[in-house]
């Protein structure tokens, strides 16, 4: 079984706006200890993050002769790679809640939820970048990184808080997941060396589809072709399973004060991968010095390309690997957070968030101040403004009650702006939005 850390999982910063919210029902997310004020159920809630750790100004170039790709040869290759971090990432994150449910029993609040998750991302070297930028100007170009991956899986979560007296509060949640479908391809590998006398290639990967009912076939040769990957009709059974936890603590010396510490998302799953295939061998190629003047004409030349074709083929193949288990630990989410109402004027409070989440190749922070507005008991308004690890950031939302139902929206964005009629950012950018309706039990 392999042992490796995921990192597709964006929800946590999303749960920072519910708690500038006071009206928000399911403020557990964030932290498992704070209670919300009444029961209630609800369902088809649905959230989108998006992360990228680089923007298309990296990629963009404004000139004379109009907007070029960093690799045109006026943009000096020191600018456009300096631009560029080690590993360039964007994540992609739905949330799907089916139903949420919580209910208060003396002291105690207990909360149920069935959720569906849809993850996924897309990775890229810098050295692909220069490779492509500059030719084969160094001796060694380190191409691993290169990756894409997408999940499917449901959660079972149970939630329970407690209230240890009028001041203190704890709450814990577990999660069970249910790792469903998807499809991981991951370059571990990618090493091209040049010199005098021709090229080197070693390359290793990895392509993984999580399904236990689906089985390759395999060749004589052990080689295994993409088109076997779908052998079988999909059946919606789980593919592996997992287990998470989530912890917190609130404080309350007054009515007017809350502070809050939570972490979130401790655990991971193991996915059987009923397809799981490794490609892992090298080659050499030593261009054309081998050939006389004589026999330079396309026939020979012909045969060379069919022997350098014959290498790739052989190195990228597919073949059945029998390590077909992957425990992937969540990463996790770490918040803490303040608010205060004015005693003067109840209908205004005032908070600070600060969280921190262990993404994969891009550790994420955020610091936000928040003002909430409650002008009237059916309307709930809030904005924040802060910092994170890209840059400035905003945020909004609001929460309206009609009879028992409450209907709340939440956005957050970076400050750095996107491309003209797209949503593309210009730079590294966090961006969030939640909606959903709830019914007061």
């Amino acid at each position: 079984m392999m042992f490796c850390c995921s990192g597709l999982f964006l929800r946590a910063q999303s749960m920072q706006e519910g708690f500038f919210l006071r009206d928000y029902r399911q403020i557990y997310r964030f932290n498992p200890a704070l209670i919300p004020e009444s029961d209630f159920i609800s369902g088809f809630e649905l959230t989108k993050h998006v992360l990228y750790n680089v923007g298309a100004s990296a990629f963009l170039y404004p000139t004379e002769e109009g907007l070029v790709t960093g690799l045109h040869s006026s943009i000096p290759a020191s600018q456009f790679l300096g631009n560029l971090p080690d590993i360039s990432k964007s994540m992609t994150h739905y949330d799907f809640n089916i139903v949420s449910y919580g209910f208060a029993r003396g002291d105690a609040y207990h909360s149920f939820e069935i959720n569906v998750r849809i993850p996924f991302s897309v990775t890229a070297p810098k050295d692909a970048f220069d490779l492509l930028k500059r030719g084969t100007t160094r001796e060694n170009y380190d191409l691993s990184g290169f990756g894409g991956k997408g999940q499917i899986y449901a959660e079972l979560a149970y939630g329970y808080a407690r209230r240890l007296s009028d001041v203190v509060s704890i709450g814990g949640r577990v999660k069970l997941l249910a790792a469903m479908y998807g499809m991981s391809y991951k370059v571990n590998t990618f090493d091209v060396q040049a010199d005098d006398t021709g090229y080197q290639l070693f390359y290793g990967a990895s392509l993984d589809v999580p399904a236990r009912l689906m089985k390759l076939r395999t060749y004589p040769d052990q080689d295994v072709k993409l088109g076997d990957l779908m052998t079988r009709d999909l059946i919606p059974l789980p593919t592996g399973g997992g287990a998470a936890l989530d912890l917190g603590v609130a404080v309350r010396p007054n009515k007017y004060l809350t502070l809050s510490a939570s972490i979130l998302d401790l655990g991971g799953a193991i996915w059987h991968y009923g397809n799981a295939t490794t490609s892992t061998m090298y080659m050499t190629f030593n261009g054309l010095g081998t050939l006389s003047y004589d026999q330079l004409n396309a026939q020979a030349l012909k045969d060379k390309a069919g022997e350098l074709a014959d290498k790739l083929k052989n190195v990228v193949t597919l073949r059945p690997n029998r390590d077909q288990t992957r425990l992937e630990v969540l990463p996790f989410h770490a918040n803490l957070g303040v608010k205060y109402i004015l005693p003067c004027y109840e209908q205004v409070s005032f908070g600070a968030v600060a969280s921190y989440s262990h993404y994969e190749y891009m550790p994420y922070w955020e610091a936000r101040l928040g003002v909430e507005y409650k002008p009237f008991n059916w309307l709930d308004l809030y904005g924040s403004f802060g910092r994170g690890a890209y840059g400035n950031l905003y945020g909004f939302g609001l929460s309206a009650a009609f009879s028992k139902f409450q209907l709340y929206f939440c956005y957050q964005n970076g400050m750095n702006g996107t491309l003209p009629r797209s949503t593309t950012p210009l730079t590294a950018n966090h961006r969030t939005w939640s909606v959903g309706l709830t019914y007061d039990l």
